[in-house]
């Protein structure tokens, strides 16, 4: 017994290393996590963009009192209105489903994410994994100016539970034509959305992979 003890005390002690050893050597300009109670796999990307899990109605409060203004769902078929009652945060909803993404859905998230002067907003599904990795991905590429190859870098050893199964969206994010679709949300050009949400991740993370 006091044998099994202690080769499970090793064995935690390791899994401990290797978690901690990751979330060193994840890069400073990748999302940041943030510990909030009922709002699972909360990260911040960028002043004013974040990124979770479904959250509880104790976490729409809690993401209130953090400062976000506008929650978007991407739940095909959970609404955030019970969760959401009497916070007084906006709310949006688009209902995308992993494995056949629509690129109207796209154009609608980009649209939102690019307004001027536009509340802190929340970006959730319900694991905060795969359709919000996606769309994330999506804003560091036509947003920021980030590669292909970085931003689906991000999305899956991120740490954010990206699932291998999802991976048709890596092949619909390569797939993409970002010109095309910049143009089609009003996007007019990146030097202007840089103003809006100002990084310089994009830069080094575009110098780093190059390297």
């Amino acid at each position: 017994m006091k044998k099994l003890l202690i080769l499970s005390l090793c064995g935690f002690l390791s899994l401990t290393a290797r978690s901690q050893e990751a979330s060193a050597d994840r890069p400073s300009y990748w999302a940041q996590p943030i510990q909030l109670d009922g709002v699972p796999n909360l990260h911040q990307i960028g002043p004013g963009l974040y990124r979770s899990a479904q959250p509880s109605s104790e976490g729409m409060q809690k993401l209130r009192e953090l400062g976000v203004g506008k929650v978007l769902n991407l739940r095909s078929l959970h609404s955030d209105r019970d969760e959401l009652d009497g916070t007084g945060l906006d709310y949006e909803h688009i209902r995308m489903v992993t494995w056949h993404p629509e690129r109207e859905d796209i154009v609608r998230f980009l649209r939102i994410v690019s307004q001027p002067n536009r509340a802190p907003l929340l970006v959730h599904c319900q694991y905060g994994a795969d359709r919000t990795g996606m769309i994330c991905a999506i804003y560091r590429i036509a947003m920021q100016g980030w590669s292909k190859e970085a931003a689906i870098q991000e999305m899956t050893q991120g740490q954010f539970g990206f699932h291998q199964v999802c991976e048709n969206l890596l092949d619909w994010i390569q797939a993409l034509d970002v010109e095309s679709l910049r143009k089609e949300a009003g996007i007019t050009s990146l030097a202007q959305q840089m103003s809006i949400e100002p990084t310089s991740a994009a830069t080094t993370l575009v110098a780093n992979t190059k390297g």
